[in-house]
């Protein structure tokens, strides 16, 4: 009888995961399947021709400008992630520590940027630090300038105060997680034992939060690699990240190469999270090898 039931319920379970599969499959594994087809073959505007190449990846790779701008993309997706952290850990560590009603309560303000628009966000950022916005209204009110300060807005430092206020509550609801989950217990019974506070976060309470931290980079950083609304909007060409490169590689019509930098990303992005996650010892925290 197990036997037979175990037969019957494994059709069930195919036909369960069979529509999340065929998304999968249509709006993800097809389209790069595509752009990996059209990033080694040769096409001018929408003439393709059937041969394999590596032009469009050397046409990246020996252009310095496209590396710089890689390059100058990854820096400022570090950065954000770690604004994102160095806020948001001690203030996730403070709502462990509040009591439940008023922490449902400081969550429930933690997700509230999410039910407004991401382009609405932006934008407001743009009323807030633009010519006439709210800062220099503020400022010049005070009397501190006499005319706008015209630097607050167009350049890498709002890309990045624009995207540390996107993504943060993406990295406070993360670790709040991971510390919920953490053992007051360890943490008391290594100021028993005589650990100044500072040893105590440096070797119990962040080795042990550790994948909430990683999982936390890779919310922030990973889609920091491909923004592209946020540059446009508050960076302006001072502002430029990687995929504005991109973009304009399709506007123009050079797919093969638009395509490949898409891969180049890719690659970085992988290479990345692989190294940190060797790094971070993810298994041996997780208890999967020893």
């Amino acid at each position: 009888m197990k036997i037979r039931s175990t037969w019957t319920l494994a059709p069930t379970w195919t036909l369960a995961l069979f529509p999340l599969a065929t998304l999968d499959l249509v709006f993800f594994v097809l389209p790069m399947l595509i752009m990996a087809v059209a990033s080694v073959l040769v096409i001018q505007e929408f003439h393709v021709v059937f041969e394999f190449t590596a032009a469009n990846y050397l046409f990246f790779f020996k252009n310095p400008l496209y590396a710089t701008i890689l390059a100058k993309t990854a820096l400022l997706a570090t950065v954000v992630t770690a604004c994102c952290l160095v806020i948001s850990y001690p203030f996730a560590f403070f709502l462990t520590k509040l009591p439940k009603r008023v922490r449902n309560i400081m969550l429930v303000l933690v997700i509230l940027p999410f039910w407004t628009s991401y382009l609405l966000r932006v934008y407001a950022w743009v009323t807030i630090l633009g010519e006439h916005g709210l800062v220099n209204r503020v400022l010049m009110g005070v009397g501190a300038i006499d005319e706008p300060l015209r630097i607050l807005l167009y350049n890498n430092y709002a890309v990045v105060l624009v995207s540390v206020y996107l993504y943060i509550p993406y990295c406070a609801l993360v670790l709040y997680t991971s510390l919920e989950r953490l053992n007051p217990s360890l943490l008391t019974a290594a100021m028993d034992l005589g650990a100044p506070p500072w040893r105590v976060f440096v070797h119990v309470m962040l080795p042990l939060t550790l994948p909430g931290i990683f999982t936390s980079f890779i919310f922030v950083f990973v889609p920091m690699l491909g923004e592209y609304v946020t540059p446009t909007l508050v960076g302006g060409a001072r502002g430029m990240l990687i995929v504005n490169v991109v973009v304009s590689q399709f506007q123009a019509l050079r797919f093969g190469i638009g395509a490949a930098m898409v891969f180049v990303i890719a690659g970085l992005t992988l290479g990345i999270i692989l190294v940190l996650r060797r790094l971070a010892k993810l298994e041996e925290i997780f208890g999967g090898r020893q």
